[in-house]
């Protein structure tokens, strides 16, 4: 089963440790953005004023791309990985119900479409939790990876 993992940019390191965990237990992760080599500071996170704009652009249809190629996407929310970042995740968020791309939202709602229900987003209070519904859809769908 194929993930992608939206959460700010600020925590980039963490959720690419975290990534590690899928990809131990059989899931491909399909989050390019985990393995960008930007330092994260201002000019990075959010607008990325820092790059020019077909660096951006660039970014950004990877990231569709990676969500295309997914089977499920996990969100994680500002308040359950510390912080707040650009938004980025929520246009991720919107771009993979649109493409009926189920959503596991780590945390408490941020915004009403979080709050859809099952089967198209499913609200978790934490990573475990994430993996543990995870597993389950994996087995649910036969072990395919």
């Amino acid at each position: 089963m194929r993930v992608y993992i939206a959460a700010p940019y600020a925590v980039r390191d963490t959720i690419k440790r975290l990534s590690a965990d899928l990809w131990r237990i059989g899931f491909t992760v399909t989050s390019t953005w985990l393995d960008e080599a930007h330092e994260i500071n201002a000019g990075t996170e959010g607008a990325a004023t820092a790059l020019d704009d077909d660096a951006v652009s660039a970014h950004a249809r990877q990231d569709m791309a990676d969500i295309d190629r997914s089977d499920v996407l996990v969100l994680y929310t500002a308040k359950a990985c510390g912080a707040e970042g650009g938004g980025g995740r929520h246009i991720e968020t919107g771009y993979a119900l649109a493409r009926d791309v189920p959503v596991i939202v780590i945390g408490e709602p941020e915004n009403v479409f979080h709050r859809l229900g099952a089967p198209r987003v499913t609200v978790v209070p934490s990573w475990h939790e994430a993996v543990v519904e995870l597993a389950h859809r994996l087995v649910a769908a036969g072990g395919a990876r």
